[in-house]
């Protein structure tokens, strides 16, 4: 059938130029490889749908060098205010302190249109020389043992040795591998959803309202959008299932019905959808050189604004490991994508699922609840903050990796598996800088903690300094015996966070999780051998 035909080469073909394919090829494209990324859609898409960026997103943005404009065209603290039945009963706060605190230096949930978003990634992508592939759409694919051929419905043919499938909860590349989603779908009510824009409305808050029969509201001002807003509705299917389609004028009747408000104005509606709310997953990640990611792997209820941040993550986690064994890593370093990512997916689906469940019941104990329990308490800054915590991703660890070398396990800071928390301080010649600045980029960085470390510091400064890059973390300026350390963290802060003794030595991937504790400078050594070999980079530490 491909007799004759040219056929166009690539290491990694991505399918889908959402947040989570755009996070993929950004990260591959900061490391040098060779990739091709396709989109079905005639152009970039339109539409708010996700439009919450969790804290730990914003660290792997921030890693991607796009934070400043992530900031710059988002909003954080926009409060949420709450009506039952017409009535004001609360505003809602979303910031969970003042702002960066020591480790966290995006603590809270920042509000940014998903196209923007996607704007934010494809001028990065663009930047590092690559770009996306609108209007070229998977028709079908095939694998054999060394590479994935897949033929696009425009006629070429693409060749790549993996093949990674970020074409959201439709997609081809899971319905062609023919995996399937275990799970739930909630079929007793859908969701009319779209920016329009409003007048009327103060745009220093989101406004969300519950009906006594069961009916849900929300609009929330979309940052620097020139006066649009998202909106969404729940609306229950009628006696023949029935469900309308969602327009302008449907908008307008449910907004002055459920909120009680005809002073608002709602026109210009720009993009409009209908979707139930499913929590489903396929039950592995891998299937031979081909992958899965984000919602092509996982969709949930929105509760808690979690799809586009999960899809993010399983990129960042998924990027790396690709690039090291394509450069020569042994290649079941790509197990560990699955064995970290689906136990984070399986616990975001049944934290989702008991949210949207616990906020959108339609009738019997869960709306009693809801009404008399679960409302008045999210009225109390401690369990809202509390609430805010359970969703930011930065408890997300992965002791139980094949890649976590288990040692200090019962040290009193951040454990091998754990993030890695960010710590403040200065370099050697007074520059403020932080532990973030010193991980950011595509290396492993070891750490040591004070003077007492630099021999090992030393040891594993052999190490290629693009594979692996190591910093001493000391309150005072290293001592005159140890000038020959160039990157050094001035501060009693990493210290302090990461609970650290003096010797101390942690080993940090390069998404920015601990993958060893210790104060064996050859137990890093023979960890980053077994993982990366036969990398060349690597064999001075064999």
């Amino acid at each position: 059938m491909l007799q004759g035909k040219k056929i166009h080469s690539t290491d990694v073909l991505v399918v889908g130029a959402g947040p989570t394919g755009l996070t993929l090829a950004v990260e591959l494209a900061r490391r040098g490889i060779a990739h091709r990324v396709i989109d079905r859609g005639s152009g970039p898409a339109i539409g708010s749908r996700g439009k919450g960026l969790q804290p730990r997103s914003l660290e792997v943005l921030d890693d991607l060098g796009v934070i400043d404009r992530i900031l710059a065209a988002g909003e954080a603290g926009l409060p949420l205010r709450m009506y039952q039945d017409h009535e004001f009963t609360a505003e809602l706060a979303t910031t969970t302190g003042p702002g960066p605190r020591p480790g966290i230096p995006f603590p809270d949930l920042v509000l940014l249109p998903e196209w923007r978003v996607e704007k934010v990634l494809r001028d990065r992508l663009a930047e590092l020389g690559s770009n996306v592939a609108f209007g070229a759409e998977l028709a079908s694919f095939e694998q054999d043992a060394e590479g994935v051929t897949a033929v696009l419905e425009n006629g070429e043919i693409v060749r790549a040795r993996y093949l990674v499938g970020c074409d959201g909860g439709h997609s081809t590349v899971r319905r062609q591998l023919g995996a399937t989603m275990a799970g739930r779908t909630h079929d007793d009510q859908y969701f009319l959803v779209g920016d329009v824009r409003v007048g009327g409305l103060s745009a220093d808050a989101a406004y969300a309202w519950f009906t006594e029969g069961g009916g849900y509201l929300a609009v929330s001002p979309l940052p620097h959008a020139d006066g649009v807003w998202q909106f969404q509705a729940n609306v229950v299917p009628g006696p023949d299932g029935s469900v309308p389609e969602p327009t302008l004028d449907i908008f307008r009747e449910l907004f002055t019905a459920r909120s009680g408000r005809a002073d608002v104005v709602l026109d210009e509606t720009t993009w409009l959808s209908r979707y139930r709310f499913n929590a489903r997953m396929v039950d592995r990640y891998r299937y031979g050189r081909v992958y899965l990611a984000g919602d092509a792997a996982h969709v949930h209820s929105p509760a808690g604004g979690q799809g586009m941040n999960t899809g993010i993550q399983d990129s960042y986690n998924l990027g790396w490991k690709l690039a090291a064994v394509l450069g020569g890593a042994p290649v079941d370093l790509l197990d560990s994508y699955g064995d970290e990512r689906i136990p984070v997916a399986a616990k975001v689906l049944a934290d989702s699922s008991r949210g949207f469940e616990s906020v959108f019941a339609l009738r019997g104990v869960r709306r009693f609840l809801r009404d008399h329990l679960i409302f008045p308490l999210v009225k109390h800054p401690a369990v809202m903050a509390r609430l805010l915590a359970k969703t930011n991703h930065l408890a997300i660890a992965y002791p139980d990796s094949a890649l976590t070398l288990r040692g200090e396990d019962r040290c009193r800071g951040p454990r091998p598996g754990d993030r890695a928390p960010d710590a403040r301080g200065v370099t050697a010649d007074g520059t403020p800088t932080r532990l973030f600045d010193l991980t950011r980029g595509t290396h492993w960085t070891v750490v040591g903690f004070g003077e007492e470390a630099a021999a090992a510091l030393r040891e594993l400064a052999g190490i290629s300094d693009d594979a692996v890059r190591t910093c001493m973390a000391t309150d005072n300026a290293p001592g005159s015996d140890h000038t020959d350390i160039t990157r050094t963290l001035i501060g009693s802060e990493a210290r302090r966070l990461f609970r650290a003794q003096p010797g101390t030595l942690v080993l940090i991937r390069p998404d920015g999780y601990l993958a060893a504790r210790t104060r064996d400078a050859a137990a890093i050594s023979a960890h980053l051998t077994r993982i990366l070999a036969p990398r060349k980079a690597l064999e001075t530490t064999a």
